[in-house]
């Protein structure tokens, strides 16, 4: 029998740019899909995936890949578009236009928090009470450790066990691995290291300095313990990355912080190599995570994708965790982890419920701001623990920065001239200190009044580096809506709702001071020059990127009772474990900092037990 296929192309718009699909039909039955997209990328790690299953499927009518649903989206529309053309409903040429809408897409629909709170699924985790345990339970698969998410935390935590020769499975929710770690920066905080004394003129920092600005930060509301646990181990952890082939590259500073002493700051922040000419952008955690993996598989590890684990299997008497029961593609299956199981989900960043009663900023966050965390990061952790009578510590705080300027998040750019001011006028927080510190500003001045906080420039001052505006881009904006404009700050004031007299008294200051080369009101330290007419006031817009706190857990990594008890056999770390970052964001690679060397410590304690 002879088969008469025929090729079509068809190209979408995706997450990191156009998606490309080649499908082979046999009449109306796809033979063959395959996808051509920008490589190292997060949405990239699913779509051949996708592919598979359109080709297994016959049809487009299958499910986006979680963590991935963007990238996925745009290849089921170019797929589709390529079907289209062989209905003759689409020109070739219509097909390989991404901006080409499919014929068969469904109108735009948004998945997210920032939607009518009272639409949405305020609890989207899949986590059920912990399932009892007993002596002949059956277990459909035993390893010696179960990690649970494959984030940054995760698979340091993994790498460090399986290389010691234990047995990991990995639990990952998503239909792709790395978690919110994929879409951050990958840079990473560390005193002390080669690459900071060749690459700064940083010669003398220590981690004992490090952690002094990370408690100083943390308004002695962070454990000591774990923050100087961090430090301590940052550089070796740095060290041990490149051993994997991360290649590290430079190193820059956080912006200075009113909590923290002059001499605690350093150029601490370490950028890898993103394999593009580039790194430390949002995306290119992608290159730490794939390389952990790697790693971790190379030694041995299991992972599971499509696999979100619902419940802990836990013998209430000895107060122990024995191991999990996951999902895995739809199948429950109890998997036995016969020295302890790590969770690693990340917070709560998508969690409405939890935000709620945990949370009040990110609360706020996830009904007024974009989110850019994995969309599957629910909370999981967090109610696994909790179901076992876990303890929950270090909620409040979340990472936030301004969306349009990302003003404060290096000292190698300074701010722009231009001011905070809140719903009365006034300035409220020097605005080019580190991003994470004038964020909670924004959202304590926005919560107390009930209405926006603007930046106010001029227009000179869009000229100044550390502006995201070009002349055109003003103009545009103006002509949005999304920028207001005035010949006086009076018109101004007028346009967005502020007193008049507040306003030019707040901008009078400020010239009289900058006139002088100082900023007496809130010790702001660049872009001190005037701002003059005409002006512009651009509304504050926070952008997510994930909450703060978690479980509470002491230096091993073990996970505690609200007593203060371990919970034998269940650990946790990084963003899904608390008490190491304080009521805001001190400053970029922290976080990874944390996690690597929290999943590295759990998994040493872990090796170390007797069983």
């Amino acid at each position: 029998m002879i088969v008469m296929t025929e090729t079509y192309q068809g190209q979408a718009k995706g997450f990191h740019g156009p998606i490309k699909a080649k499908v082979v039909l046999d009449g109306d039955r796809i033979v063959q899909a395959s996808v051509d997209y920008e490589p190292g990328t997060v949405g990239g790690l699913g779509l051949d995936r996708l592919a598979d299953r359109v080709t297994e499927a016959g049809s487009v009518d299958v499910d986006a890949i979680a963590g991935a649903t963007v990238s996925s989206i745009g290849f089921l529309n170019a797929a589709q578009k390529a079907v289209a053309v062989s209905k003759g409903e689409m020109t070739a040429e219509q097909a390989t236009d991404p901006a080409t809408p499919s014929p068969f897409q469904a109108a735009d629909t948004v998945a997210s928090a920032s939607m009518n709170t009272n639409t949405v699924v305020r609890n989207p985790s899949p986590v059920v009470k912990p399932i009892a345990y007993h002596d002949g339970f059956d277990f459909d698969a035993s390893y010696d450790i179960v990690v649970v998410g494959s984030g940054g935390a995760g698979l340091s935590a993994a790498v460090e066990a399986a290389r010691a020769g234990l047995s990991v499975f990995i639990s990952e929710k998503a239909g792709v691995p790395g978690g919110t770690t994929n879409f951050s920066g990958g840079v990473m905080q560390a005193a002390g290291t080669d690459y900071q004394k060749q690459l700064t003129d940083n010669q003398d920092d220590t981690p004992e300095k490090h952690a002094r600005m990370l408690l100083d930060a943390g308004s002695d509301l962070v454990d000591s313990v774990l923050v100087k646990d961090i430090t301590k181990h940052a550089s070796e952890n740095i060290d041990w990355l490149a051993e994997m082939g991360i290649k590290w590259q430079s190193v820059y500073g956080a912006n200075h912080l009113p909590l923290v002493e002059d001499q605690d700051l350093a150029d601490r922040i370490h950028v890898y190599d993103n394999g593009k000419g580039g790194g430390g952008q949002m995306g290119d955690g992608i290159v730490l995570t794939q390389t952990l993996l790697a790693e971790a598989q190379k030694a041995g590890a299991v992972l599971s994708l499509d696999s979100p684990t619902v419940a802990l299997i836990q013998d209430t008497q000895k107060r122990r965790i024995y191991g999990v029961a996951v999902d895995v593609e739809g199948t429950r299956q109890n998997i036995e982890a016969t020295r302890g199981v790590i969770l690693a989900t990340a917070g709560i960043d998508h969690n409405l419920e939890l935000a709620k009663a945990f949370n009040p900023q990110h609360y706020a966050d996830l009904q007024r701001h974009a989110n850019r965390s994995a969309s599957t990061n629910t909370g999981d952790g967090l109610f696994l623990g909790m179901a076992s009578d876990a303890a929950v510590t270090g909620m409040g705080g979340v990472i936030d920065l301004e969306e349009k300027t990302a003003v404060g998040t290096t000292n190698k750019v300074p701010a722009m001239p231009m001011i905070f001011v809140n719903a009365l006028g006034q300035r409220f927080v020097c605005e080019d200190t580190t991003y994470g510190y004038s964020s909670r500003a924004v959202f304590q001045q926005e919560a107390a009044l009930g209405k926006p906080t603007y930046m106010i420039f001029g227009e000179a001052n869009a000229n100044e580096p550390g502006s995201p505006w070009t002349a055109d881009q003003l103009a545009a904006e103006v002509a949005a809506g999304t920028l207001s404009k005035a010949a006086t700050l009076a018109d101004l004031a007028d346009k967005i709702g502020l007193s008049a007299i507040n306003l030019e008294a707040t901008v009078t200051r400020w010239n009289q001071d900058v006139a002088k080369g100082t900023d007496e009101a809130w010790n702001r330290r660049t872009g001190l020059k005037p701002i003059e007419g005409p002006y512009y006031a651009h509304r504050n817009r926070l952008m997510n990127l994930g909450a703060i706190g978690g479980l509470r857990i002491n230096q091993d990594g073990q996970v505690l009772d609200t007593l203060g008890w371990p919970i034998r056999g269940l650990y946790a770390a990084g963003l899904n474990a608390g008490g190491w970052l304080g009521p805001f964001y001190p400053g970029s690679g922290v976080a990874i900092a944390g996690i690597v060397q929290q999943g590295r410590r759990a998994a040493q304690t872990l090796i170390r037990k007797r069983v």
